[in-house]
């Protein structure tokens, strides 16, 4: 989480909380931008936080997700799903 905030993040939600898994702010505002990095986390807990034009970027790439995006294109839907494609390479993980 602290290399997150280093990062520059001015808010950063731990999962294994209550208030991480329900994607509540502690400030309780809405975000302009989500980076969706974990898995099991439906699009409505996402929508909710988001302000009326935010994004999800979503590095959890699944078949659903492919589907949601779509679906958002398709409706011209303010609030966006954003996929994020990686191909990361063992070198660079390590």
């Amino acid at each position: 989480m602290d290399l997150v905030r280093s990062l520059g993040a001015d808010e950063v939600l731990d999962y294994k909380t209550p208030n991480g898994v329900a994607l509540k702010s502690p400030s309780g505002r809405k975000f302009d931008v989500i980076i969706h990095c974990a898995h099991n986390i439906p699009w409505s807990t996402l929508e909710a936080n988001l302000t009326s034009k935010g994004k999800v970027v979503d590095v959890n790439l699944r078949f659903g997700t492919l589907m949601s995006v779509a679906f958002k294109k398709i409706t011209f839907a303010k609030k966006q799903l954003i996929p994020l494609f990686t191909f990361p390479k063992k070198e660079d993980l390590e």
